[in-house]
């Protein structure tokens, strides 16, 4: 089974340490289309299991409403375990946690400004 997928707007890989990690290339507007040509892409390397997500946006540009909705879903929540999200700016972090009120995720999910704190709250989560 691959270790590595790679979509229109990200590059998906497997950790040795058992963590997908997703990292949206520069400028990137998620669609709807996108997150399930991701969410595709995740199913096809976590070998059937649910795993936390490393998910850094400091690159990406935008994210459509239906996309947000999307990745807080029940859907997203029978495949991964949790959720960290990497923001880059203090107005990313703002909005991050709005969405995060507003979405009521149906996975564990939090804002990092830190890869490596993000990674070391993930790994409570491998299954």
């Amino acid at each position: 089974m691959e270790n590595e997928q790679t979509s229109r707007v990200a590059k998906l890989w497997l950790g040795d340490d058992g963590i997908v990690r997703i990292i949206h290339v520069l400028g990137a507007e998620v669609t709807l289309e996108d997150a399930q040509e991701t969410m595709a892409g995740y199913l096809k390397i976590n070998q059937g299991k649910r795993r936390p997500l490393f998910i850094d946006t400091k690159t990406m540009k935008s994210m459509s409403r239906e996309t947000r909705q999307y990745y807080a879903g029940a859907e997203a929540a029978k495949v991964a375990s949790a959720a960290a999200i990497i923001i880059g700016t203090p107005v990313s972090r703002v909005l991050g946690n709005f969405y995060l009120g507003l979405s009521n995720p149906h996975l564990p999910s939090r804002l990092f400004s830190s890869g490596d704190e993000a990674l070391e709250w993930l790994k409570g989560y491998l299954e």
